[in-house]
């Protein structure tokens, strides 16, 4: 054994390190983690419930002539269908109002399982003090954006790169079912496939780094492996509409020569510097940055001291692997292949790797292993306390949603747009109109992203509403901009969140206000 106390996967486990953490225990960390789903009955997470409307709506579709006049199933090999085909399923088996926390549990069971199967096969063990460390990660930033296929590609990626760090030395077992992985996690989303072939050729140069004697080939011949993965993949991505999206890989390049000549690129690159360091800062997102920063400044520095100590270490063969979770936090491009926030995914893709990487070679000392518990709790805690007021607000929701007319159509308009706005969110609401109050409104319908599209009234409406760009919500007059174009394209109601002070157009009528929400009954086109 080398000085990491690692010199294959499980070679971390030596003779005085401490016992696998039991099944029982481990369960128990992921119950009290789920803690904080119980403190409000809707999720605020940005893109979370338009998603879960667009389950609702190809799981009902068949049976619903209303939503059969406005949407069509449009099932296809995308590389971003994974829930759509789980949940659309699981919508069979359970109320629609238990859908958004099973989602939530199902991607954080995935998530915590796999990160430990892959740090019981790097290391030879788990203990429970990686499975504390994986809690405070479950409510990511990347959760409070609602990027649910991601997440959960996420997990798998950990599942998979567990079973072949376990399995590589017998191949005949291995391949079939790690191509078998590979297939599901581009299918459940195509930037997890990207990272997933990313984590395993690290992992493979880890392991041939350590290796004695050292040969070029035996790297090569490890390598084959990991290609026949990435055909399958591959040959589906072609299948997909994905493979032909307008920007090509990226429009970083294109953006970047349009900044230049507009004298604007200079200041661009600063703030989006700015917000990578803030992405950073809350990979695990909690009531504030600040609560965050300083939470994960004081996390960082106990591993620091455990790490000095020796109780813990990481493996050499995870060296290359950590250096390129590193380095796609600096490099990412904003967007790949029309999928947008690539970025600001990179640090929890970090932050999961160095935890599943991590070894614990001893018992660490009680004071900082309890001083690592104590802040986990405080940020479930303060998570569970920042999110009691949407209870409020789900109540004052479901007043104003009941004045909705079964099969009406509605647009929805909120002006507290910014992502890191301290002001509680309101970008659940509208698709919840859909999936529990009937009422038929825009949803996510990109052909080379979800299998659903627009359909009948509702997409001609979409299509005459000519609605104001949401890169202009900072205009005078955005917002107010907005409730014209749904009036004039026809939208005869319009659910409003945070809109006092917006101008309504003549005619229009309040059929119901309650807290932040106000139904609008909008004049009828002419």
């Amino acid at each position: 054994m080398d000085e990491t106390g690692a010199g294959t996967p499980g070679a971390a486990a030596a003779t005085a390190a401490p016992a696998n953490a039991s099944l029982p225990l481990l369960a128990f960390i992921f119950l009290v983690a789920l803690l904080p789903l119980l403190a409000t009955p809707v999720l605020p997470f940005i893109d979370f419930y338009n998603h879960l409307a667009r389950y609702h709506v190809l799981a009902t579709i068949a049976d619903d002539s209303v939503l059969a006049a406005n949407y069509r199933a449009a099932w296809a090999v995308l590389p971003n269908i994974g829930l759509d085909v789980i949940v659309t399923a699981l919508l069979r088996l359970l109320p629609q109002a238990m859908i958004a926390h099973a989602t939530a549990i199902l991607i954080f069971a995935v998530q915590f399982g796999g990160v430990l199967v892959f740090n019981r096969a790097l290391t030879g063990r788990t203990h429970w003090l990686t499975a504390v460390l994986v809690v405070p990660l479950l409510y990511s930033f990347i959760l409070n954006w609602g990027f649910a296929n991601f997440l959960l590609g996420l997990g798998l990626l950990f599942w998979g790169a567990g079973w072949w760090l376990a399995m590589r030395h017998r191949l005949i077992v291995a391949l079939p079912v790690a191509i078998v992985i590979a297939a599901g996690i581009f299918l459940v989303h195509g930037l997890a496939f990207g990272l997933y072939g990313l984590t395993l050729g690290a992992l493979e140069i880890g392991l041939w780094w350590q290796a004695r004697p050292r040969r070029s080939a035996r790297l090569l011949l490890a390598m084959l492996p990991l290609a026949a993965q990435a055909v399958l993949p591959v040959l589906l991505f072609r299948m997909a509409e994905t493979s032909a999206v307008a920007n090509g890989l990226t429009n970083a390049d294109e953006s970047a020569v349009r900044l230049a000549r507009s004298g604007q690129l200079a200041s661009r690159l600063w703030s989006l510097a700015e917000y990578r360091l803030v992405t950073i800062a809350r990979v695990a997102e909690g009531p504030s940055l600040a609560f965050d920063a300083l939470t994960l400044a004081a996390t960082l520095a106990i591993l620091v001291l455990l790490l000095r100590q020796r109780a813990l270490a990481l493996p050499r063969a995870s060296w290359p692997v950590l250096a390129l979770g590193g380095l796609l936090v600096i490099i990412m491009p904003p967007a790949l292949f029309g999928v947008g926030y690539c970025a600001d995914r990179m640090p929890l893709f970090l932050a999961l790797l160095a935890v599943g990487a991590l070894a614990v070679r001893r018992p660490p000392p009680p004071a900082l292993a309890g001083a690592l518990v104590l802040l986990v709790a405080v940020r479930l805690a303060g998570i569970a306390w920042d999110w009691q007021g949407y209870r409020r607000d789900d109540a004052d929701f479901t007043t104003v949603a009941a004045a909705l007319p079964a099969g009406a159509m509605v647009e929805s308009l909120f002006t507290h747009t910014e992502r890191l706005d301290p002001v509680r969110r309101c970008q659940m609401y509208g698709p919840r109109l859909i999936a529990e109050h009937h009422g038929i409104g825009r949803l996510f319908a990109n052909a080379s992203q979800q299998p659903l599209q627009l359909a009948g009234p509702l997409a001609a409406a979409v299509a005459a509403s000519g609605r104001p760009s949401f890169a202009d919500r900072q205009k005078p007059g955005y917002f107010a901009g907005v409730v014209t174009a749904a009036a004039r394209a026809g939208f005869p109601w319009l659910l409003l969140c945070d809109g006092a002070g917006i101008a309504l157009p003549k005619g229009s009528r309040v059929a119901a206000q309650a807290g932040r929400f106000t139904l609008i009954h909008l004049p009828e086109r002419r």
